[in-house]
């Protein structure tokens, strides 16, 4: 089975079967008023930054459109305060990622992030050119980047819905804003949703499990950034509100099979979750949660009109 690994690549697309004047009827039709950009003196929402880097990466942004192809697959909640969305350079230097202000009710995404994204598209495709069986699914570069970017943006929506809605959480809300977002993915076609998921799990996977002890902060390889001293630390990386790398991989791998044993039979059979973890019992509890707390907020027409949309490109989906 081809493994499209990927983030979110929101892009310009047409609705599955449909023509191309009835498809740009129903794009037009995805708004919501109560999901905005948060636009500051005419940036569109995409924060000026004076770091070239960063400055690229913006530029990518704005031609994928991906504020606001964000807003557009939002359309469908029907929400009781707004929300904003913008992209910036983040505080938190090279590790910044996506997040949620409740301070705010904005969703930001980081420039940064997507550096990071970039950088591991590139090891994954090397390992996989080195070794097949190292991931669960194969992936393309940009499909990764896409995926990875979907599936993250999906977790900080997932943060956004638990407050504005106010969905009681038992257990971390890092876990739950983990699941819901592979529950969203998995409810599209199996293209789309092979794409999200399998980046989304392989984003965890290429970063290292915690070590055993420490890095002395006077050894050269000391991380200079905060997040990456973080998970170069086992005290840090098992007491913080994230679960490990490794816990979050095959935590994804459970739901994603769960969601449909069949479609996904090979990650049993190749080995990649326990034979005793009740894989369909945890998505039917996510189901049942999400039916009861989110479900009610969704205008099905809307929904009807995001699922047959495609958002992906051609080249994400190699």
């Amino acid at each position: 089975m081809t493994r499209l690994g990927a983030l979110i690549a929101f892009g310009l697309a047409v609705a599955l079967g449909a023509s191309s004047s009835a498809a740009a009827d129903d794009d037009a039709a995805l708004s919501n008023s109560k999901v905005r950009i948060a636009e500051r003196d005419g940036d569109g929402g995409y924060r000026v930054t004076s770091n070239p880097e960063d400055a690229a990466i913006r530029e990518k942004m704005m031609d994928r459109q991906a504020l606001e192809e964000f807003a557009k697959f939002l359309s469908p909640m029907r929400l009781p305060k707004t929300l904003w969305i913008y992209a910036d350079e983040c505080q938190g230097g090279a590790g910044a990622s996506p997040y949620y202000s409740r301070d705010d009710r904005a969703l930001v995404m980081c420039y940064q992030f997507m550096k990071v994204v970039e950088q591991r598209a590139n090891l994954i495709a090397e390992a996989e050119a080195k070794n097949p069986n190292a991931f669960p699914m194969r992936v393309s570069r940009d499909g990764f980047i896409a995926g990875v970017f979907a599936g993250v943006i999906l977790h900080e929506a997932g943060h956004a819905m638990f407050d504005i809605l106010d969905v009681p959480i038992f257990g971390r809300e890092e876990d739950a804003a983990d699941e819901f977002s592979t529950f969203v993915a998995v409810q599209f076609d199996k293209q789309l949703a092979d794409v999200v998921v399998s980046a989304y799990a392989d984003i965890d996977e290429t970063f290292n499990n915690p070590p055993t002890s420490a890095l002395d902060p006077k050894d050269p390889n000391y991380p200079k950034d905060k997040t990456l001293r973080c998970f170069a630390d086992p005290f840090c990386s098992f007491a913080d509100v994230h679960g490990t790398w490794g816990q979050r991989f095959y935590n994804t791998l459970c739901l994603t099979y769960g969601s449909d044993p069949a479609h996904y039979a090979f990650l049993q059979s190749g080995g990649w979750l326990p034979a005793n973890r009740d894989c369909v019992g945890e998505y039917r509890q996510v189901y049942r949660a999400f039916a009861a707390t989110i479900y009610p907020f969704i205008d099905q027409d809307m929904r009807a009109k995001v699922q047959a949309r495609q958002w992906f490109r051609p080249n994400e989906l190699q």
